[in-house]
């Protein structure tokens, strides 16, 4: 039996902020799906990178969690279809790190992942 691996596309560009409006560019050494000011994103994919996702409505950051290898994980609740995912949050980007005041903000709301 095999579980089925999520498929990864790498895009890696700059866009524009669908709620704070921020010019947001592209990360040094990923790819970059969230906005570094706010932490919003909108929700494009179904496997990370492929921009296969029809609904394409803005995920909130609703809380975060610390993964044993990955670090900060922000989690995301789809405003329009209510899906939840997560992403890294961008700690340590020499072109323009995620904002950890933000992701304070979010600390009532961690969550523990096991």
């Amino acid at each position: 039996m095999s579980l089925e691996q999520p498929v990864f596309t790498k895009i890696n560009e700059s866009f524009s902020c669908s709620n704070c409006h921020y010019s947001v560019p592209p990360a040094q050494s990923t790819c970059r799906d969230h906005c570094p000011k706010c932490l919003y994103s909108i929700h494009v994919d179904n496997n990370p990178g492929d921009r296969a996702s029809l609904c394409k409505g803005i995920l909130k950051p609703i809380a975060f969690s610390q993964h044993k290898k990955k670090g900060f994980m922000i989690h995301y609740q789809c405003l329009s279809c209510g899906e939840e995912k997560r992403n890294k949050f961008l700690e340590n980007d020499c072109f323009i790190a995620d904002d950890f005041n933000i992701l304070l903000k979010l600390s009532g709301v961690t969550k523990v992942v096991t």
